[in-house]
């Protein structure tokens, strides 16, 4: 699939499409590229401790929950 497709596809069809080949390195990291490119992209640094990325993702719920209520 060529890179033009990927950034027709919806999110989660690149999540399905990233399992689905997820032992071809180079298809995940082209579709990861255009998944991180997407505005609402959180990258949660290698370092950050489980309560860290735990807190990142409750902020990150909670901030989406908050926008679908407006």
């Amino acid at each position: 699939m060529s890179k033009s497709n990927l950034k027709t596809m919806s999110n989660k069809e690149l999540t399905a499409y990233i399992m689905k080949y997820r032992n071809d390195e180079e298809k995940v990291r082209a579709a990861i590229a255009e998944s991180s490119s997407r505005p609402g992209w959180t990258q949660v640094p290698a370092a950050t401790t489980p309560e860290e990325t735990d807190q990142i993702i409750q902020d990150l719920l909670s901030k989406n929950s908050n926008n679908k209520q407006i």
